[in-house]
């Protein structure tokens, strides 16, 4: 690799990563006069992952980066990583969601873009690797470190209430040169419908095949803030609650970003 990752932009598994890296080559085609056709297959010379060794699938990863050569340009990465020593001196954009709606998206993810698992969306809350257990680590990795002057800590909530802010702040912290024109045009580039039918096209940059007439198989999904209430038993939230009561950083970051699952207003 010719040159060092000059940002992250880290997130749990399904906080939105997918939907903010579309956005992002979008936004840096057009500050730095790139010329590309984006899908999402390409967009990985662009921005690679970083999710550690053997976790990183080889056609995402940072040797993938096609652009050392254009030293104005940041290099960014995105990684599922727990907090670790990595994240200590680049920029970092830590992307946060509410953790129901984190758990509920995984699961269609898994069991139907995937296709890895079968198992029903209770069963997979309680999976040790996939499920509730993995989101309270993540989320106590990196409470000690949200607040670390490297750190910008944004929601998925904020974005879909109103994108262009939060936006704005995350290609500002990650070192994007670009105006609120390009900002914005980047933004109406990347709709959840506009994704859709890219997605439709080129496939999400990995080699199984999966199945694109289902909306539930799609990574570009619902992007439904709440959509968990329509999908998790009760006992399955009340399970997601006690996990996170018992581990107290957990609770502080959920807490301190307004991303705790609570049931609709009586």
């Amino acid at each position: 690799m010719a040159r060092p990752v000059s940002a992250y932009l880290c997130s749990y598994p399904k906080s939105g990563r997918t939907w903010m890296r579309f956005a992002l080559v979008n936004l840096m085609n057009e500050a730095y006069g790139l010329g590309l056709e984006l899908d999402m297959e390409n967009m990985f010379t662009l921005i690679p992952n970083d999710d550690g060794e053997g976790l990183t699938q080889p056609w995402k990863a940072l040797d993938r980066y096609g652009f050392a050569d254009r030293e104005e340009m940041p290099f960014v990465a995105m990684s599922h990583l727990p907090w670790d020593a990595r994240f200590s001196d680049p920029a970092v954009v830590l992307l946060l969601r509410n953790p129901a709606d984190t758990l509920t998206s995984r699961y269609f993810h898994v069991t139907r873009h995937e296709g890895k698992l079968e198992a029903s969306i209770d069963e997979f809350a309680r999976n040790a690797e996939l499920g509730v257990p993995s989101l309270v680590e993540y989320f106590a990795s990196w409470e000690p470190h949200a607040g670390d002057g490297n750190v910008e800590v944004v929601t998925y909530e904020q974005l879909r209430a109103e994108p262009f802010g939060p936006f704005r702040g995350i290609a500002d912290q990650l070192g994007i040169e670009a105006t609120d024109e390009q900002v914005q045009a980047a933004l109406d580039a990347s709709t959840v419908e506009k994704m859709r039918e890219v997605e439709k096209s080129s496939g999400v940059g990995q080699p199984n095949s999966y199945d694109r007439s289902d909306p539930q198989a799609m990574r570009v999904r619902k992007a439904k803030v709440g959509g968990w209430r329509d999908e998790l038993a009760p006992e399955t939230v009340a399970y997601l609650m006690d996990s996170f009561a018992a581990s107290p950083q957990a609770t502080a970051l959920i807490e301190r970003y307004s991303i705790v699952p609570e049931p609709d207003a009586a």
